[in-house]
């Protein structure tokens, strides 16, 4: 599966017709196994920005296992993102992303599962 086969769902979401309760309850998504933090981050937030599925679509969401770790907040300033992401954490650092259009929006609703670490890919 990849983002692009998502796209029903996110057309929903969009609508409002679909919260993410009912999102990571949907088969399609419930088959992928994944934490709920990185559900509502990485698909249920961010899966029908353009931008993020040109970067990320070519990656099976099935074959992704992810594991939380700890990681020292000075490690994040080396950590690459996706190429339509470039400089953005520089921009964000700068402009708390008030102001720039090139960094990701949230929707609403979006981090309320209170999760706490990072989720990783590995």
């Amino acid at each position: 599966m990849r983002l692009t086969d998502l796209r029903p769902l996110m057309a929903r979401r969009r609508d409002g017709a679909l919260s993410f309760d009912r999102f990571r309850t949907d088969p399609t998504v419930a088959a992928l196994r994944w934490p709920d933090d990185v559900l509502e981050q990485f698909l249920f937030d961010h899966g029908d920005n353009l931008a993020f599925v040109d970067d990320y679509n070519t990656i099976d969401l099935h074959t992704i296992t992810w594991q939380l770790e700890t990681i020292p907040a000075a490690h994040f300033t080396a950590m690459p993102t996706g190429a339509s992401d470039e400089g953005c954490i520089e921009n964000y650092a700068e402009t708390r992303c008030t102001e720039s259009p090139s960094c990701p929006r949230r929707s609403p609703g979006a981090g309320r599962s209170g999760g706490r670490g990072c989720a990783r890919r590995s």
